[in-house]
């Protein structure tokens, strides 16, 4: 039988020289990580778990390797990781056997690392689906299908629990400023900082299309005619959750934080509300889901925590210096494209553009 991957086993006298030496002598095995088991309650015996990459090998011939039967060259049911974890008795099914430790594993890769990462998978309190689906993408072509088929199941079922379970605990920061101040640089900043990732969101008229479960949505230069007032106040609701609309299917947020980034101050949004006194306690609302008012000018950035009933910043705030505008921060260097034309274009004096 030909395989990929596979797991030997037997009793330590039977193999028939320096296992280590064995594997190196093969340039077929790719990976391989191996563990003495001489704590268990039988004699002690090795187990070995081999990874052949792209190419098959008779598990015949790996047992005539190792001087041992082929029944003693297993197939791997489940997982590289399940192998992996019985190595040191750490799957489900070895609990109660003795608990070896990972650092007594000899392979020439981290076992330790791949071991966590696998448990990555289906895990969205502590990752983000966006960062589960970097994951798959690093998995061996073997693994990757089966297991983006796994995480986009365990995605839509945990997007279905979080409409049947809608509480949350959202932030909602708002900045404003003038074009090329720097409101989305900080967005991205801010995010970074607290360690989460996000998805930047364009004004189009559909601004979730591309949402993948990230920790913040950063709403870039958005407008009040993006989303009716009565969706925005869905979307930014800090207690309640609900889905919002996608062109090919709703999404429902998964994050800590929404921010938002617009050149038009928060009191000429929806302004013709403030006609009227029910209209200004609908605005009330929207001005009351923002926890962070953040105003960006060339020079400095003010962070408001108080909103007044007009929808201005108020009360004290806390100043910062726009590292923007230090004249001596590098500036990224711009591509001279006129070089590059002048490679294979032929240069024309400017009388006879005329």
């Amino acid at each position: 039988m030909y395989l990929k991957q596979c797991m030997v086993a037997s009793r330590v006298e039977f193999f028939k020289g320096d296992i280590q030496e064995i594997i190196k002598s093969h340039k077929t095995i790719k990976q391989w990580a191996y563990m003495l088991h001489d704590k268990d309650d039988t004699a002690p015996h090795y187990h070995i778990y081999l990874n052949f990459g792209s190419s098959g090998v008779d598990t015949k011939q790996v047992g005539e390797w190792f001087g041992l039967q082929e029944s003693q060259v297993e197939k791997i049911k489940g997982r590289k990781t399940d192998a992996l974890e019985y190595l040191t008795h750490a799957n489900d099914t070895q609990k109660y056997k003795y608990q070896y430790s990972p650092s007594e594993v000899i392979a020439n890769f981290d076992v330790g690392t791949e071991i966590t990462n696998a448990k990555i998978l289906g895990d969205f309190k502590n990752f983000s689906y966006a960062q589960q689906l970097e994951y798959v993408d690093s998995l061996p072509k073997g693994e990757k299908t089966a297991a983006y088929s796994k995480l986009k199941k365990l995605w839509e079922i945990h997007c279905q629990m979080l409409t049947l379970n809608p509480d949350r605990q959202i932030d909602v920061v708002f900045i404003q400023g003038k074009g090329g101040t720097g409101k989305t640089y900080y967005a991205k900043k801010l995010c970074r900082s607290m360690d989460y990732d996000f998805y930047v969101s364009s004004s189009s008229n559909d601004p979730f299309q591309d949402y993948l479960g990230q920790k913040v949505i950063i709403l870039d230069d958005l407008r009040d005619d993006v989303f009716s007032f009565a969706d925005l106040l869905k979307i930014l609701d800090n207690n309640t959750a609900s889905s919002m609309k996608s062109r090919f299917s709703n999404k429902v947020f998964n994050g800590e934080m929404i921010i938002i980034t617009t050149e038009v101050p928060l009191t000429y949004w929806f302004n013709d509300l403030q006609y009227s006194q029910r209209g200004r306690e609908s605005l009330y609302q929207l001005y009351r889901r923002i926890v962070s008012y953040v105003k960006v000018t060339t020079n400095e950035i003010q962070v408001y925590s108080e909103i007044d009933s007009r929808g201005n910043p108020t009360g004290q705030f806390q100043a910062f210096k726009n590292e923007l505008s230090d004249p001596k921060r590098e500036k990224k260097q711009k591509t001279d494209f006129g070089a590059i034309f002048g490679k294979f274009c032929e240069a024309t004096f400017p009388e006879e553009l005329q």
